[in-house]
């Protein structure tokens, strides 16, 4: 990392642009959290580093009675090769940050340096830098760790950049904003045989089909709730035709916009499994792959986001349908109260996970400003 970047002059812009050049992933954002820290202690703060692995939290205490209030950014980026013109394209070949993390945690820092200037008047503020994001684990990780398990928490926000969508608009949902998810992968054990005597075998074809006419059927055993079942890759046996198949595997994606249907979802999909392993001889083997909780927004706090964003002139935009994506933050709001909501990115800014994305700085500022509201609102008193 570039050392001058660590001044008593800070650049939102420059840091960022130096994140989006050093990208690391999940896990490995050793260099990030140390600039990420270097930093906070330039604005002559006290942050606190390696929790729950690459974790950091920075606590602004006003030294009064009052609420406690963590506004969360995520650093971690992505393992996909980036195809850009600009100056600061990644030097970390098939790493880079396309879903905006650079830009959420140069945001943050501009509220570290405003509150290194002007902390709450009372309560505390709680700024976290989160690792692993992309992965679902970082947050949980650091919710164990117990630098902050100890800590009582009032309120909890965190944004995502979000491309489609008007520059600079805030979007905001009450109850699910963004929906469970996780990969499941599952193998089918049998046996070979010739193909011409496949009765001296134990194919796992019909196990195999049977399986994804369960999986293609959940959604319809939820009709009252989002939910949504995709098969993303499917194997039966090699490509030999003497030869009667002995393996198979199936993968999917499950989702849903209610953690106890999702929970029921997942739960049920292995009791299938277990009476099918029973009926066939078949050996089943189920493994989970990146699980994320559903993101669920209390009213008040989306309510807070709304007030203060329509008070800095912002627009305001309540999503009829929760983001089929998943969200780790989800992770805080099963613990404390908070809200999770976008900025819009602009209507033809390139996609998250795209490998043309970057993030736009003209929103770093709208962040900043809309988490410093919300601090005057909730400590000035």
């Amino acid at each position: 990392m570039d050392a001058t970047l660590n001044t008593l002059c800070f650049d939102p812009i420059e840091f960022r642009k130096q994140l989006h050049r050093q990208p690391e992933l999940s896990v490995q954002e050793k260099q990030t959290s140390a600039m990420i820290f270097s930093q906070l202690e330039n604005f002559g703060l006290s942050p606190t580093g390696h929790i729950g692995g690459y974790g950091i939290i920075c606590i602004v205490d006003s030294g009064y009675d009052g609420e406690t209030t963590l506004f969360r950014a995520d650093f971690d980026a992505l393992p996909i090769n980036e195809i850009a013109t600009h100056d600061h394209v990644s030097e970390n070949v098939g790493v880079m940050h396309a879903c905006g993390h650079d830009g959420h945690t140069s945001s943050l820092l501009m509220v570290a340096e405003q509150l290194s200037k002007s902390p709450p008047k009372t309560g505390k503020v709680i700024l976290l830098f989160q690792p692993a994001e992309e992965t679902g684990t970082g947050a949980l990780s650091m919710l164990n760790d117990k630098a902050l398990s100890s800590l009582k928490v009032d309120n909890v926000f965190a944004y995502h950049n979000l491309p489609g969508y008007p520059l600079n608009q805030i979007l905001i949902r009450e109850g699910t904003f963004a929906c469970a998810s996780t990969g499941i992968s599952i193998e089918f054990e049998g046996k070979t045989s010739h193909a011409a005597r496949p009765e001296n075998g134990l194919s796992p074809c019909l196990a195999m089909i049977e399986t994804v006419n369960y999986l293609q059927s959940i959604p319809n055993m939820h009709p009252d709730v989002f939910s949504l079942v995709t098969i993303v890759h499917a194997r039966l046996g090699e490509e030999a035709f003497g030869i009667a198949p002995g393996n198979a595997k199936v993968m999917a994606t499950m989702r849903s916009d209610c953690n106890q249907t999702f929970s029921n979802m997942k739960s049920n999909l292995l009791a299938m499994l277990d009476k099918l392993q029973q009926k066939t001889g078949i050996i089943v083997k189920v493994d989970w792959d990146e699980p994320f909780n559903a993101a669920f927004n209390s009213s008040k706090h989306c309510q807070i986001i709304n007030q203060q964003a329509k008070q800095l002139g912002f627009t305001v935009e309540s999503l009829n349908e929760p983001m089929r994506w998943s969200e780790d933050f989800s992770e805080f709001l099963l613990k404390w109260n908070g809200a999770l909501f976008c900025i819009g990115s602009g209507n033809s800014h390139p996609e998250l996970h795209n490998p043309d994305y970057d993030f736009p700085d003209e929103i770093l500022k709208t962040a900043s400003q809309l988490f410093i509201s919300i601090v005057d609102q909730l400590h000035s008193n």
